[in-house]
C-alpha cells in the first residue's frame, strides 16, 4: 500500500495508473519461478535492489531471503520459488480514495512505472475518485 497525492494527467490511458518510480520499488509483487521465466526472474534478483529487481526471494520450504541489504553471493532460483519483484509496467493493481463512498472509488488499473511524485490518472477517471 502507499500514499502521495493524485495529479491528472490527460497523456496516460484511461486504464492506466501512473506509479511514481519510487513507489513501485517499494511495492512487491510474487511470481512464482517456472520454466518459462526463470532466466528473467534471475535477472530481476541479480539486479536487486535496482530498479527492475526483486526485494524478496521464498524458496519452497518457506524460507525468506531479503535481497536489499545482501552482499555477496546472490541465491541461485528454483522452480517452485517465488519471487517478490518490484512493481513494473503492465502489473494490474487495485486502486482506491478514501472515503469509499460507490463502487466507482475502488477500480483496477495497470501500472505505467514514470519518473514522478504523484499517482496519474487519466483525466475523465479522476472525477470518480473524487479528486
Amino acid at each position: 500500500s502507499a500514499r502521495t497525492v493524485i495529479t491528472g494527467d490527460p497523456n496516460i490511458s484511461i486504464e492506466e495508473v501512473g506509479v511514481p518510480l519510487a513507489i513501485a520499488k517499494n511495492l512487491t509483487f510474487p511470481e512464482i519461478v517456472s520454466k518459462w521465466n526463470i532466466q528473467k526472474m534471475q535477472q530481476l534478483v541479480d539486479n536487486s535492489p535496482n530498479y527492475p529487481g526483486a526485494k524478496f526471494v521464498i524458496r519452497k520450504n518457506g524460507a525468506r531471503i531479503g535481497l536489499t541489504a545482501r552482499r555477496g553471493i546472490l541465491p541461485k532460483l528454483q522452480y517452485g520459488d517465488k519471487v517478490e519483484r518490484h512493481l513494473i509496467t503492465g502489473d494490474v493493481v487495485l486502486f482506491n480514495r478514501q472515503p469509499t463512498l460507490h463502487k466507482m472509488s475502488m477500480m483496477a488499473h495497470r501500472v505505467r512505472v514514470m519518473n514522478c511524485s504523484t499517482f496519474r490518472l487519466n483525466v475523465n477517471v479522476c472525477s470518480s475518485y473524487n479528486a
